[in-house]
């Protein structure tokens, strides 16, 4: 891949040294801690400066905070628009594209705030909204790009912002960075990366063939939850409603052994710990979402329609609101328990990834087919956009966004 020089933004001129550093700083805190987990006082400890420097430049921690990331997305826009600026032939350009939204999204950077919103969804909806809407701007730079591309390729459709966030989303694999998977080590990236340009810019249907790409890590099949005592399922029902509300942290176990009439030495007999009553309840509703999943049939000649059906009901089922907020709840953990994480994440895809990799096998030959079904599952959720929004497409919106991804996903930038 074609390495091109890194840039200054063209809108957006740099910071102070003194500054930089302070956001610098700070990104990492809130990367780490996440948003509640950071004090303006432990930002300036880390940062080497007083609070009252920390409040001349910013008047609250939500101020910093979008300061923090703000600095960061100007580098990536930087960094794609010198990426444009070079003029790549098309393939490498995309080929560049994808590796420069990996790398900046491995190690807590680009999709950082999209973990942040995730944690915040259920107490600070607003603050999270305006997070995965500043997310889908800071994309724009890579629209003008797949836009001057698509021209060059003679082709005349419109190219909305949603290809760009798709093409994001493909590039770092959904939700894999934020549920605890680890990242692709740098030399394995310039394969994936020009294994998603192909897909991107050519559709299964015409991208060359390739060998099979390694899969993440599997820590978990969908089963049947095992069968409880009735007081025990009480306990997970209502402790599920306090962790989707609350949080892991904020959720009180006391709360929730009074309202399921269950008391301590039951709940640490059967769980051990709310560490382990947290787990019990995420791998139970993961279990649950699994089962409640009808993939339609996938006829091999049925065409975009057919795979828009598909993508359809795969859409409905895995951004409906338990789905969301199960997400969301394994993802503001995924830092502490990342194994967990990785459980859900598998568990309630499972079902979607088998008949959509055999289809693709069937119908294509490509020896990657289960690599490609999670990116065609990767489109079907929008990436992180619903689990960070906190809903999916809207009904009235959700065949028109089923077929715009069947098409991207048969015949790319073309379809």
């Amino acid at each position: 891949m074609t390495e091109a020089p890194a840039a200054q933004s063209d809108t957006h001129p740099p910071v102070s040294p003194r500054v930089a550093h302070l956001l610098e700083a700070a990104r990492a805190a809130f990367v780490a801690e996440g948003f509640d987990g950071v004090s303006i006082d432990a930002i300036a400890r880390d940062a080497g400066v007083s609070k009252e420097t920390i409040y001349r430049h910013f008047p609250d921690k939500q101020a910093l905070f979008r300061a923090a990331f703000e600095d960061m997305a100007n580098r990536f826009a930087a960094r794609a628009q010198a990426l444009h600026r070079a003029a790549l032939p098309p393939g490498q350009e995309l080929d560049a594209l994808a590796r420069t939204i990996l790398d900046a999204a491995v190690g807590g950077g680009l999709l950082s705030p999209l973990w942040l919103a995730a944690g915040l969804g259920s107490r600070m909806p607003d603050f999270a909204a305006e997070l995965q809407q500043a997310q889908t701007a800071r994309m724009e730079p890579v629209r003008e790009a797949i836009a001057a591309i698509a021209r060059a390729q003679g082709l005349t459709r419109e190219v909305p912002i949603e290809d760009a966030l798709d093409f994001g989303s493909l590039a770092v694999e959904g939700s894999t960075l934020l549920m605890g998977f680890d990242p692709p080590p740098p030399e394995r990236r310039a394969a994936l990366a020009t294994r998603v340009a192909a897909l991107f810019g050519q559709g299964v249907l015409g991208m060359p063939t390739a060998p099979a790409l390694a899969a993440p890590q599997r820590d978990h099949t969908a089963e049947p939850p095992p069968a409880r005592a009735p007081h025990l399922r009480r306990l997970l029902d209502i402790a599920a409603q306090h962790f989707l509300r609350d949080g892991y942290e904020a959720a009180s176990l006391g709360a929730i052994g009074t309202e399921a009439k269950v008391g301590r030495g039951t709940l640490y007999r059967h769980f051990a710990n709310k560490a382990g009553l947290f787990d019990a309840v995420l791998r139970d509703l993961a279990a649950q979402v699994a089962l409640r999943a009808a993939p339609p049939a996938l006829a091999r000649d049925g065409g975009p329609e057919a795979l828009a059906h598909y993508f359809a009901a795969a859409t409905a089922h895995l951004t409906s609101p338990v789905s969301i907020a199960l997400h969301r709840a394994a993802i503001s953990a995924s830092r502490r328990d990342p194994a967990l994480a990785r459980a859900v994440h598998d568990c309630v895809r499972e079902p979607w990834l088998g008949p959509l990799a055999d289809w693709i096998a069937q119908t294509t030959g490509h020896a990657d087919a289960h690599w490609l079904a999670r990116q065609g599952i990767v489109l079907a959720m929008q990436g992180n956009r619903a689990i960070a929004a906190g809903h999916g497409p809207a009904p009235h919106a959700m065949n028109g966004h089923a077929m715009r991804i069947a098409r991207l996903f048969l015949r790319g930038l073309a379809g």
